[in-house]
Order: structure tokens, then C-alpha cells, then sequence
């Protein structure tokens, strides 16, 4: 992406999802085909259903560089945000780079629904019960309230306090935002933030996206709506299946996936090690409907095209593509016929939420610190279980390509219409 002749760079990567507690465990996990559907450890889940979803394993400061002492003001995506953001500036040397003008430095987060803590509103609404005898009582609950919830409680439940969080911890005294457009979130952080660097508005901005909707209300909530799955006649790691005809909804997952970008110019000159580039952004949206998708993936076909634009002035081809698909059977049919018409488009098919559930305002960001892994490589993540495809797409079943991988786009879509794309390509100096 150029701006005045500027080139938007990727110089780290960091990621926490249901496969792996780093950026390379995600990847290796991706490339062996490895689920993190499995049976739900944060909550309870007697007699309801799904009791399935792709949650973070072992996320707690001896597993992590989570601090013990913030951990009551941090929500579930501000601590993932949090260890995600560690490891993208570890990988890009800006943690020992004291040289670095804290004030161009900026951190931009795609950041999901925030959802109330059951157990302890519920704690509360108890107390308030055992004291009136009603069944709700304002003035009874208030009281209750200030004894039961923990005082820093509404500190967890701000979208913003996570790209607040990780921006102390680094410095970071740029341009910050937080971006709330769902399943596009990330998508739309890292392109905005590329912007920010081709605008000569910041050198360095650490841009990405973190959700947890791993929880009871969201559990219902989207069980409600008929978008998740409940299939229980299979395992867990057969259930989530992008782009199939048996497809029954999402995967509930949970994750958090940033990019270090930084200016071609700022990275030479401090020596950094230039992962890709970042070639093309765009968004676009159905304007259809809240949860009607236009049978076209118009959204997704046009911010997939003009990424594809991008890329095509200095690559012959487009070598593979990470779609959007997630299993709720109206959006993946919408998205597969808007990657029908993607021009240049001559490599495969990637569907990482077949692995690693729907991590939503996480998802797209996951997948562009896949596509940075992939660049330079011979092979793509394979679609798992992909029995009757709904389109005659080339899918990735993970085979070794005759090519490097050169130039890849990330695609985004979600409720509401929102779609969006983001263009990697292989650094060429």
C-alpha cells in the first residue's frame, strides 16, 4: 500500500487463538490439520447445548506474559489482546529498541461484543432475592450490586480498554482506536492502520483484532439467532465446516492476532526483519439487510477485487486466498459466489475457521498472520471438513504448491453486511 511513496510493511507478528498460544503454533497447527474444537472448560455447560467451542487454552500469567496485578481490570479480550501484542513486538524487535519515537508508535484493535459476567450479576440478583423476596427490586439490586461486583468490574467491560491496556504496556503514544464492526473488525484495523503509516501519521502501528464470545449469554444469544451449531452426532472437531452443504452454523471461538506495520523507510533504517507487505486494503458493504447477505457477496466481491487490483500491478497472479466462510450456510454461499469472480485469482482456497472456530472480531486478523507465515512457502492450510463443497471453488487440501507463495488476500465478511479485504505480498525491496 503507497502513499507519497510510502510502503506499508509487516515486520511481526503476534496470535493466541484455539490452536496454538503463538503466531508459529497457530501456523503449525493450521498446516497439521489440528482442531481446537473441543468440549468447553470456561463455564458449565450442563443441559444446554452446544457444550462444544474453540476456546484459548491455558491463558493465565504462568502460561502467558499476562500481568497477575491488572488481571480484575482486564476483560477475557483485553487479556488476550494484551499476550498477542507482547509476542508481535517481541517478533519485531521493538521491545529492545529504545531509539523509537513512542509518540509515531500507535496500536489500532478490531475488538467484538462485550458481554456481562453471568456469575456475578448473578451473584447479585441472589442477594437482592434473599433481601426483598421480589422478583427484582432496583433499589434492592443496586445495593447488592456494590457488595457482590468488584469495584474496577465496568473496567472489563469497555471495548476500548484493550487496545488501552497493551498500549501502556509498550508505550505506545500514537494514533490508537478501537474498531467495532464485527466479524470485519480486524480487517478493518489493519487496513486503517496502514493507512495511518502511508499518511506519514505514525512510523510503527501494531494493528489486529481480539474477541471472546465464549460465554453463557452469547452461547444463547447466537443459539437463539440459529447461527451456531449444535450438532451432536459427531465429535467436536468435525462440526465446524466452511464452505459444505451439511454445514448447521459457526463454531463459537475466541482469539486475539495483531500485525506489527511499519514504513519501509523506519524499518530499513533500524534493521528490521521485513516480513511482507501490505499491497492492498479495501472495505465495502451489501447494504442489504441486518442478516440478509446479497447473493453475490457484493461487499466481499467488491473489497476483494480492488485488493486484487492492487496486487496485479506487480504480480502476474493471485496465489491463494483466505476466505471468510464460517459454516452459517447464507453467508458462506454468498461469499463463495463473490470469490468465484475475484480476478487473477489462480491458487487455492483457505477456511482456517474449519480449524480454529469462529473467532469473529479476531477472525480476519488471524488469518492475515497466517497469510504472513504463508508468504515465501509452498502450501496452505487445508479446508477441514469439506465433504460436498456448495461451489466449484479450488479448496486448499493442504497440498504442496509448484510455486512460492507470493501474493495472498484476506477476505472478511460479516452480519450486517460489512465486507472488506486485505492484499499481502511477498517483500520485494
Amino acid at each position: 500500500m503507497t502513499a507519497n511513496h510510502v510502503r506499508v510493511v509487516v515486520t511481526g507478528t503476534g496470535c493466541i487463538s484455539p490452536i496454538g498460544q503463538t503466531a508459529a503454533e497457530t501456523w503449525s497447527a493450521l498446516l497439521a490439520g489440528r482442531s481446537g474444537v473441543a468440549p468447553i472448560r470456561s463455564f458449565d455447560t450442563n443441559g444446554s447445548h452446544p457444550a462444544y467451542a474453540a476456546e484459548v487454552k491455558d491463558l493465565s500469567p504462568e502460561h502467558t506474559a499476562l500481568p497477575r496485578r491488572k488481571l480484575k481490570m482486564m476483560g477475557r479480550q483485553a487479556q488476550l489482546a494484551f499476550v498477542a501484542v507482547q509476542e508481535a513486538c517481541a517478533d519485531a524487535g521493538l521491545s529492545d529498541a529504545p531509539s523509537l519515537d513512542r509518540e509515531r508508535l500507535g496500536l489500532i484493535l478490531g475488538v467484538g461484543m462485550l458481554n456481562a459476567d453471568v456469575e456475578e450479576l448473578g451473584r447479585a440478583i441472589q442477594r437482592m432475592r434473599e433481601t426483598t423476596g421480589k422478583q427484582f427490586d432496583q433499589a434492592a439490586f443496586n445495593r447488592a450490586a456494590a457488595c457482590e461486583l468488584l469495584p474496577l468490574w465496568l473496567l472489563r467491560h469497555i471495548p476500548n480498554l484493550a487496545a488501552a491496556h497493551a498500549g501502556i504496556a509498550i508505550d505506545a503514544q500514537g494514533p490508537s482506536n478501537t474498531i467495532t464492526t464485527g466479524c470485519v473488525a480486524g480487517a478493518n484495523a489493519i487496513g486503517e492502520a496502514a493507512r495511518i503509516i502511508a499518511r506519514g501519521e505514525a512510523d510503527v502501528v501494531i494493528a489486529g483484532g481480539t474477541d471472546a464470545r465464549v460465554t453463557p449469554l452469547a452461547t444463547l444469544r447466537y443459539r437463539e439467532l440459529g447461527w451456531l451449531s449444535t450438532r451432536s452426532d459427531c465429535p467436536p472437531d468435525a462440526v465446524s465446516a466452511p464452505f459444505d452443504a451439511c454445514a448447521s452454523g459457526f463454531v463459537n471461538g475466541e482469539a486475539a492476532a495483531v500485525l506489527v506495520l511499519e514504513s519501509h523507510v523506519h524499518a530499513q533504517r533500524r534493521g528490521a526483519r521485513i516480513r511482507a507487505e501490505v499491497a492492498g486494503y479495501a472495505a465495502a458493504n451489501d447494504a442489504r439487510g441486518m442478516f440478509q447477505y446479497d447473493r453475490g457477496g457484493r461487499a466481499l466481491r467488491t473489497a476483494v477485487a480492488r485488493c486484487a487490483a492492487s496486487l496485479l500491478r506487480d504480480a502476474n497472479a493471485i496465489d491463494g486466498l483466505f476466505a471468510p466462510a464460517s459454516g452459517v450456510r447464507q453467508l458462506d454461499v454468498a461469499a463463495a459466489a463473490a470469490l468465484d469472480a475475484v480476478p487473477g485469482l489462480e491458487g487455492p482456497i483457505a477456511a482456517t475457521r474449519s480449524l480454529a472456530g469462529h473467532t469473529h472480531a479476531a477472525s480476519a486478523a488471524l488469518d492475515a498472520v497466517a497469510a504472513v507465515q504463508a508468504l515465501g512457502g509452498h502450501v496452505l492450510p487445508s479446508v477441514r471438513n469439506l465433504a460436498r463443497p456448495i461451489a466449484p471453488l479450488r479448496f486448499s487440501r493442504g497440498e504442496r504448491l509448484t510455486r512460492a507463495l507470493d501474493s495472498l488476500i484476506v477476505g472478511a465478511y460479516g452480519f450486517g453486511g460489512h465486507g472488506a479485504a486485505l492484499g499481502l505480498q511477498r517483500w520485494h525491496a
